[in-house]
């Protein structure tokens, strides 16, 4: 089959590769929509640890077309998205619990052959049944939304609180979405796109704001909960002057490893704030797919860019421009 394969850092191209095979306990999934990660154009330049070769994709839907020996619960023809973390179980990290701070963790299309072809096998613990209701392109972006969902739950979220998402990418608009879900009653987003600025009003945040206009004393110590959905280190003390006192900050995107950020201890002290990190999404899948299926968080406005396979090299290898959102592979 034809794979968009990442050779090595910078190499990337719509190649052959091996087609998938039932192994025992695994099943083979025909790949209906797979989400372009940040993640992914990391792992193309270079800065994101995994195997070359390989290929590309984690945010996978599609339809099981192949069952391997030892696999009861799911059949041929049946509809899932891919949690693409595997967790060894037997780590110290992982039998005090933590499977997804894993040691020897695994990952589909990091260390694993991923879902940018037109099939790929995981292991059948990690397909997670789609109700027939939510369209697989929807379903696709059932991984992110569970690392949100895992994000949220580390953070204290206040019943009619107000909270304040840096950033309107992909994420951050479903961050939005998952904020009003569970009960605040105010969500305000800033951002410097225009274009994204539209959509997050579109998708329910109650203010919208440029980052610059975030920098008036009116709006300081002003939110319960401030989730930088960013990753840019300078955010840092941005997102604790907009705190109030005793207020949670969720740190969400993910900054470049070896990056650093100046913060003020005595404002941590002051506030008495606490700083929350979140590391993908542990046993939260089903809770994502419930939201999609429900409606709660809407992606459909999200996706800018539907790609094709041919295309994806292109895509991978360009930066995107500050009004795209999402990109997401789709198989006709």
């Amino acid at each position: 089959m034809k794979a968009c394969v990442i050779a090595k850092p910078r190499a990337v191209a719509v190649d052959d590769w091996e087609d998938p095979s039932s192994a025992a306990g695994h099943v083979v999934v025909r790949v209906a929509s797979c989400g372009v990660c940040g993640t992914d154009r990391h792992i193309v330049d270079g800065s994101y640890p995994a195997r070359y070769p390989n290929v590309l994709g984690h945010e996978i839907s599609g339809t099981i077309s192949a069952v391997g020996q030892g696999v009861g619960r799911l059949t041929v023809g049946d509809r899932v998205a891919i949690d693409p973390n595997i967790f060894d179980g037997t780590c110290p990290a992982c039998r005090r619990g933590d499977v997804h701070l894993c040691e020897q963790l695994q990952a589909v299309g990091v260390t694993l052959p991923g879902g940018m072809a037109p099939f790929v096998s995981v292991p059948a613990a990690q397909a997670h049944l789609v109700p027939d209701a939510l369209p697989l392109e929807s379903a696709a972006f059932s991984e992110p939304l569970s690392c949100i969902v895992h994000g949220l739950e580390r953070a204290r979220l206040q019943l009619g609180g107000h909270a304040v998402v840096l950033g309107a990418g992909s994420i951050g608009l479903m961050m939005l979405q998952a904020l009003r879900s569970a009960g605040m009653a105010n969500v305000t987003v800033s951002e410097p796109s225009a274009v994204k600025r539209e959509l997050a009003e579109a998708l329910g945040a109650d203010e919208v704001y440029a980052p610059q206009m975030l920098d008036h004393g009116s709006h300081d110590d002003a939110y319960d909960l401030v989730v930088d959905c960013t990753g840019a280190v300078g955010v840092l003390k941005d997102a604790m002057r907009l705190a109030r006192r005793g207020a949670d900050v969720l740190l969400f995107g993910v900054a470049p490893k070896g990056a650093t950020s100046i913060l003020e201890p005595y404002e941590l002290y002051r506030k008495e704030l606490r700083l929350v990190a979140s590391n993908i999404n542990p046993f939260s899948m089903e809770k994502a797919i419930a939201l999609l299926a429900s409606g709660a968080v809407k992606v459909d406005e999200i996706v800018s860019q539907p790609v094709a396979l041919d295309d994806m090299p292109k895509l991978l290898t360009t930066a995107p421009a500050p009004s795209d959102v999402k990109a997401a592979l789709r198989f006709s």
